[in-house]
């Protein structure tokens, strides 16, 4: 198996032969060549791709949040819905930090990592299903990463259980079917940009329910 921990960090014993596997592999050079070639902008840039994983312990990972492919605009930093400090925050990250404001801190300031880092390097793995997008087109790259996405849930449920899956719009919710419920718990909610664009708050309890499951389970907690 060829060594990916500069890719995907301590994720590298767990799936990193997966990229080995020959429809994602040959996907995967698709993906390399429109980097290579330039003729297209591609998000995030190339060395950020599997950032995500790199910035999740492995061994600590309990929650897994699942929502679509990277921002088309050029914000995207590799992190699903992060945005780089002292820049203008996402309206969907906005969302987020004023629903955690609201129901966990109760309008309380609090301190908020716009990076999302602090999510996960305590075990929340932000996951988009699709880890690159083509600038302004939306889901441009999904059948790209589906074989991976697929075979990363299945890897999962062989080795792990306990997990928590937080699906976010209804393109999340279609990856219901690879999540295996009888031993992994799943809570679905509406995309936070939803609400953004309906000038609405965003009835999403998943940061509470969360903390109610790992500690009931593991007397553990994410400081959101």
């Amino acid at each position: 198996m060829t060594n990916y921990e500069s890719l995907l960090g301590s994720w590298n014993r767990v799936i990193g032969d997966l990229l080995d596997e020959k429809m994602v592999m040959d996907n995967l050079n698709i993906i390399r060549s429109l980097y290579s070639k330039g003729e297209k902008i591609i998000y995030p840039t190339a060395r950020n791709i599997f950032r995500a994983f790199r910035e999740c312990p492995y061994d600590k990972l309990s929650v897994v949040i699942v929502l679509q492919d990277p921002y088309h605009d050029g914000s995207a930093i590799g992190i699903p819905m992060g945005n780089e400090p002292n820049t203008s925050m996402s309206p969907s990250l906005r969302i987020v930090k004023d629903t955690i404001l609201r129901i966990i801190y109760k309008g309380q300031d609090f301190e908020f990592d716009p990076t999302l880092i602090k999510w996960e390097k305590q075990g929340v793995l932000l996951l988009n299903t699709a880890l690159t997008v083509e600038r302004g087109l939306p889901l441009s790259h999904q059948k790209l990463w589906q074989p991976f996405t697929e075979r990363l849930f299945m890897r999962l449920n062989e080795i792990n259980s306990g997990i928590i899956y937080c699906l976010w719009g209804k393109h999340a919710e279609s990856y219901r079917v690879y999540i295996n419920e009888n031993s992994n718990t799943v809570l679905t909610s509406t995309h936070p940009v939803y609400a953004s664009y309906k000038g609405m708050p965003w009835g999403c309890d998943h940061f509470i329910k969360v903390n109610d499951i790992l500690k009931e389970n593991n007397n553990l907690y994410i400081n959101w």
